[in-house]
């Protein structure tokens, strides 16, 4: 090495481990640099200055997010000039380790969603979006895993631009934090700013509610009196109950309730007896002794019913047929049309119990309706009248590309509500109280894109419709309804005012739909579901099948036959064929185990009652041409039974039975001697089958054997008096022979008569 190269690698190793050094050091000095808040004053932001985007990177931090950010006010809902907005919420840190310096932050996009499709990629995607913060508070303390801090943040009024009359506005809150590993965006949450400026260039949309109260689908709900009854019922209609909570959230906004008479309880009378219009609710059922009954089950449905009559002057009531049954799916049944015809001419007990309802509205739950199902309802609701049916806008054709309004009728004529699927699916996420800002955001910036389609056109109309399963938090519902109340583009109205519109329209004209195919306004397709979370609109599929109806029929037969045998069946007959009419009901969809369960406890019912009326197996012997043989029946019920049918079936025809005998009368916990008049053909052993029936054939008990040892006096009792005739006649003549050879061959008996000859001399 000479003397100039060794300076030189001298000074290049300096160089790099100077290098080095300085790497280290900033690499230290990062975490402690990264979280130095931004200047506060955001006053004065601009898209330049602080613009942002929603990018990749970011979902892919958010993806493996340790916090979970949910919002408890924004207030004001929507954007005025001159107001600055107050977002409140809360932060959970649902990881597993400490987060330090934590900062909650709020951006808002650059660009307005000018239609529904961008609202619902926003809400439901993370997507790019320039975007601009607007605001930022440090949270106030350290989070350890799974502690909770609230924040709150300020958006200045100049922060939000009005220029367009109205206008969405992507808004995205996010915290940022240091973990022991780096310092990075640790969760966000997406929503919506509806803004309006001080000029209005729209027309208002009418806004409608549709809200049914339906029970759950719980079978322990169904069948005669007990502990699991009674709490199956307090679950469904009392305290803290998913329809107790519906109608605190609803009782004081202008919808329409959609009512099952179901959640009343069941009828004092089966459907098939009694004057129609005369089937009272179980709410009045007496007690058995006459006095007020003290049953848990009926106090608390006719506390509903109360409940429910106080608050109807507030809303629009329809009368779904009693137990809702699923008319979908019927339709589509051999024999569901019949089975759905007498569900539905069935009287309503809403206008005894409640108030006045209509019945003439088919609202199926699949949302769906064609030319052929149509005149099936029609023929269906003979009894009230078909006046009208609730639909999904979504499957109805659409040529303009826009929304159409809810007032609709088909080409067949029938007046049509057609409800929005959007905005039906977003009242549907009130259930989740957690996510009631968000809901209202969301369902307040979809109904300002609908309103943007047709911003110019009056007396357009949106009808919201809740799915069955609807179980909205009161609290959120209190909210949200007093936040649309307050939307200055949202009208309400009533379903009555949109049932008057759709029957003043023209019956639409099949034609050319949206994808270019013919299709009738009734058929058309409708759009597919984000598969990112369950759709509370789609019921699910329908466990009923031809055959269960059939099923259910040889079931309703059973239990007439055995409550026709008593006079104490009256509540066996009225609970389980009740049981029977609620397998018809929607509630079923995607609970096939639950449906199943009502058939085996029917069956079991009909069965613990069948078997305790039985026929006593015995072993005879009969030894006659003709005569009585006696059939023992027990009675183990703790009533008297009447009406029973006693049939006997000789296996082989070595016995003739004469006559059945008559129908049987029994007293409880005892048992009957039944004569039979038979005649005997041969001799041998003949087994008979006794059979009880009901009077409509339903078995009772189980068949019995009773084993009778036939041997008929026609051939050998002859021989056998004969025979002792016979014997009978030899022996007398042997006796006559002998005595009179006897007496004359005694001497004493000579001398006598030789005394009483010479006497007679």
């Amino acid at each position: 090495m000479t003397g100039q190269q060794f300076p030189k690698r001298v000074c290049r190793r300096v160089a790099y481990a100077t290098l080095l050094a300085i790497s280290l050091l900033v690499i230290s000095l990062l975490p402690i640099l990264a979280p130095v808040p931004m200047a506060s004053a955001v006053t004065e932001v601009t898209s330049a200055t602080s613009a942002t985007s929603a990018t990749s990177a970011t979902s892919v931090a958010a993806s493996s997010s340790p916090l979970t950010i949910s919002l408890t006010t924004i207030t004001p809902t929507i954007a005025v000039p001159r107001a600055p907005i107050t977002i409140t919420g809360k932060v959970r840190n649902s990881g597993s380790v400490t987060i330090t310096s934590a900062v909650a932050r709020a951006f808002i996009g650059q660009s307005p969603l000018t239609n529904r499709d961008a609202v619902s990629d926003w809400a439901t995607t993370t997507g790019e979006q320039p975007m601009a913060e607007v605001a930022r508070t440090s949270l106030s303390r350290t989070l350890a895993p799974g502690s909770v801090t609230a924040f709150a943040l300020t958006v200045p009024a100049t922060a939000i631009s009005h220029r367009e009359s109205f206008a969405v506005l992507p808004l995205r809150v996010d915290v940022v934090g240091t973990t022991p590993a780096v310092t990075r965006e640790l969760g966000d949450l997406h929503t919506f700013v509806p803004t309006l400026s001080s000029v209005k260039r729209y027309e208002p949309l009418s806004i409608a509610w549709l809200v049914p109260l339906t029970l759950d689908p719980n079978p322990a709900l169904h069948g005669v009196d007990s502990p699991a009854r009674t709490a199956a019922w307090t679950k469904a209609i009392g305290a803290g109950s998913r329809l107790d909570r519906l109608i605190q959230g609803t009782e004081n906004a202008d919808v329409t309730w959609a009512i099952d008479p179901a959640i009343l309880g069941p009828p004092l009378k089966p459907a098939s007896v009694g004057a129609p219009g005369s089937t009272p609710s179980a709410s009045n059922a007496p007690a058995p002794d006459g006095s007020a009954t003290t049953d848990r089950v009926t106090q608390s449905t006719a506390a509903l019913a109360r409940r429910l009559r106080a608050a109807a002057p507030r809303h629009t009531l329809w009368s779904l047929p009693y137990a809702d049954p699923d008319l979908a799916a019927l339709l589509h049944l051999a024999s569901g049309t019949r089975a759905m015809a007498a569900a539905i001419s069935r009287p309503s007990t809403l206008d005894a119990a409640i108030s006045r309802a209509r019945t003439d509205i088919a609202w199926p739950v699949e949302g769906t309706l064609t030319s052929q199902s149509e005149a099936q309802l029609r023929r269906a609701f003979s009894a009230p009248g078909l006046a009208a049916a609730v639909t999904s806008s979504s499957t109805l054709t659409n040529r303009s590309g826009s929304t159409r309004d809810a007032s609709r009728r088909s080409s067949g004529g029938l007046p049509l509500l057609a409800y929005d699927e959007a905005l039906s699916r977003t009242l549907a996420q009130t259930s989740a109280s957690s996510t009631g800002a968000v809901t209202i955001q969301r369902f307040l910036a979809d109904s300002m894109a609908l309103l943007g389609e047709r911003p110019g056109t009056r007396n357009r109309s949106v009808l919201v419709a809740a799915p069955r399963t609807f179980a909205g938090d009161p609290t959120v519902l209190r909210h949200f309804f007093a936040a649309i109340a307050k939307t200055p583009w949202l009208i309400p109205t009533t379903t009555g005012q949109l049932l008057t519109a759709s029957e003043g329209l023209a019956p639409e004209v099949p034609g050319v739909g949206p994808t270019g195919t013919a299709e009738s306004p009734e058929t058309a397709t409708p759009p597919p579901v984000s598969n990112t979370a369950s759709d509370p609109l789609s019921p699910g599929t329908s466990p009923l099948t031809s055959a269960g109806l059939a099923t259910t029929a040889i079931t309703m037969s059973a239990i007439t036959g055995i409550a026709s045998i008593s006079d104490d069946s009256h509540l066996f007959q009225v609970r389980w064929t009740d049981a029977q009419n609620q397998k018809l009901s929607a509630r079923w969809r995607g609970h096939p185990d639950d449906l199943a369960a009502i058939d085996a406890a029917t069956t079991s019912a009909i069965t613990a009652v069948s078997r305790r009326v039985t026929v006593a197996p015995s072993s005879v012997n009969f030894f006659a041409d003709r005569g009585v043989l006696q059939v023992t029946v027990v009675n183990d019920l703790a009533v008297p039974i009447h009406d029973v049918r006693l049939t006997l079936t000789p296996a082989q025809p070595r016995l003739r039975i004469e006559q059945q005998p008559g129908p049987l009368k029994i007293g409880a916990k005892s048992r009957t001697n039944v004569p039979l008049q038979v005649t005997s053909i041969a001799a041998g052993l003949v087994a008979i089958e006794a059979v009880l029936t009901t009077p409509n054939g339903t078995p009772l008990g189980q068949n019995a054997r009773v084993d009778v040892r036939v041997q008929p006096t026609s051939t050998w009792i002859y021989w056998v008096l004969g025979g002792l005739a016979g014997l009978v006649l030899v022996l007398g003549t042997y006796r006559s022979l002998r005595r009179g050879s006897t007496r004359a061959s005694r001497p004493a008996a000579q001398e006598v008569s030789l005394m009483t000859d010479s006497t007679n001399d």
